[in-house]
């Protein structure tokens, strides 16, 4: 029997119902795509799978939603060449991003322009100091020590002021109570704020000034303070420049690398793996972490890695990215399904929680938190940092920060207490099966967007029985 012909995504076309399809994506995307898979499913179902790509108009779009694995993989890694990639990041990204960070980045970088790009960042980040990790540890002890013993913190806002002290002080060499400190911190939300406006225009009418304004306007401000701090204090920053050209270069990624939704992307990994560490009770003690107190350096740090890894495909902290489909392209689906055509044109919105819940490539635990699933090596990669040429810059340098601080608290005795209680926090989590969780419980208990994070603070007592905090 042959093959049946690629099909367009199922879904609508309808651009009136793309304004309320703008705020139900922007309100939670967990529960916009599982309620749109959910419809195609009572309405076809002989033809689809869980995971299938769906069909929605968002911006005025057409967008096509790729929630498994290997789908995502496909199109990450693939079509097209160097010269003419079959998807690009830049074109979809143009007029939601590009405003709001220097040019020419890696980010928005496609084609030879990223791959000599990225040759030169690649070899910035092998030459990172051999210190930085220790001075990731430093600084996490003096935060935890900043907390009274037995002290009540909202554990993700507790990890974004980590967050900012980790990467301003270790890619800008800048403390918390520097001037500097302040300003680039409260210019980086106004900069994220106008970049994520429901109201994508730019306004000022001397009086008032539209959020995309205010973005664009911290925008130019940022890179004319990172420049000024790199060329006066060379040796603030771990990334080496010998020119003016690399000065430029080096001053426009730190500004992205510093912004606040990489702040607040550490600080949801980082609130996953904690809560993950100390409040998940595993075989007879009462967290992960107190069973790692017998357990040699090595043994912990593999350990550790398992749980983050498992982490990161549970609770990816960016829940997708967007790509451009620069020409008519196919994305192969399983056996006996059709292919999926995606028109020229068409947005393709890559949703990372889904690939990292595919049964398909998880088996029957994937929807559950599995702390030794990466032990032995052979469990597929999360998609939290993307796959193929542009797979994250950054995801074995914040693997390492993240371990470090992982490895800094359960060294000086850490002890978090309380509960998880909202049942979409544990769904988000994997401490419950996934068809425990109403779709709407993810809009209530998470946010999705700009990162994924609880709506409501995450309470924990926090101890320690030795150094700092003790």
């Amino acid at each position: 029997m042959a093959d049946p012909p690629p099909q367009l995504p199922a879904g609508t076309s309808s651009t009136l119902r793309g304004l309320s399809q703008n705020l139900s994506f922007h309100s939670s995307p967990e529960a916009f795509i599982t309620t749109k898979v959910l419809e195609f499913q009572r309405a076809h179902p002989d033809l689809i799978n869980s995971r299938a790509v769906v069909r929605a108009k968002i911006l005025n779009r057409n967008v096509a939603i790729v929630s498994s694995h290997a789908q995502i993989q496909q199109v990450l890694r693939g079509g097209g060449n160097n010269e003419e990639p079959a998807y690009t990041a830049s074109e979809a990204y143009d007029g939601l991003m590009a405003p709001f960070f220097p040019s020419p980045n890696l980010l928005l970088a496609d084609g030879m322009g990223h791959v000599q790009m990225r040759e030169g960042w690649e070899q910035r980040m092998r030459e990172l100091p051999s210190g930085l990790m220790e001075v990731v540890g430093e600084i996490t002890k003096a935060h935890l020590g900043s907390v009274a013993p037995g002290a009540a913190v909202d554990l993700y806002d507790w990890m974004k002021t980590l967050g900012w002290k980790i990467l301003l002080g270790t890619l800008l060499g800048l403390k918390a109570e520097d001037p500097e400190f302040a300003e680039i911190e409260q210019l980086q939300e106004e900069l994220l704020r106008g970049q994520f406006s429901l109201m994508p225009v730019s306004i000022n009418t001397g009086v008032w000034k539209s959020p995309r304004k205010k973005g664009i306007t911290a925008k130019e401000k940022l890179q004319k303070i990172m420049a000024a701090r790199l060329e006066k204090q060379a040796g603030a920053c771990p990334f080496g420049h010998a020119n003016t050209v690399q000065l430029e270069d080096v001053a426009n990624h730190v500004l992205l690398f510093t912004s606040s939704l990489a702040v607040k992307a550490l600080a949801s990994l980082l609130t996953a793996f904690l809560l993950n560490l100390f409040l998940f009770p595993w075989h007879d003690n009462p967290s992960f972490a107190s069973s790692l107190e017998c357990t040699d350096e090595e043994d912990q740090a593999r350990t550790l890695r398992s749980v983050l890894l498992e982490t990161e495909r549970l609770s990816p902290p960016i829940v997708g990215v967007m790509r451009r489909s620069m020409r008519e392209n196919i994305i192969s689906s399983p056996q006996g399904e059709p292919d999926v055509q995606i028109p020229g044109g068409w947005d393709v919105w890559l949703y990372f929680v889904g690939g990292g819940r595919d049964p398909v490539t998880f088996g029957e635990t994937w929807d559950r938190f599995v702390p030794d699933r990466y032990l032995d090596g052979n469990a597929a990669d999360s998609m939290t940092f993307g796959a193929g040429p542009k797979t994250c810059l950054g995801r074995d340098l914040i693997r390492d920060l993240a371990l470090k601080v992982a490895t800094t608290l359960v060294d000086l005795g850490t002890r978090m207490d309380g509960e998880i209680e909202r049942p979409g926090v544990r769904g988000w989590l994997g401490w419950v099966r996934n068809d425990s969780i109403d779709v709407q419980d993810w809009a209530k208990d998470m946010k999705q967007l700009p990162t994924q994070h609880p709506a409501e603070p995450v309470f924990v007592r926090i101890r320690s029985t030795m150094g700092a905090g003790s």
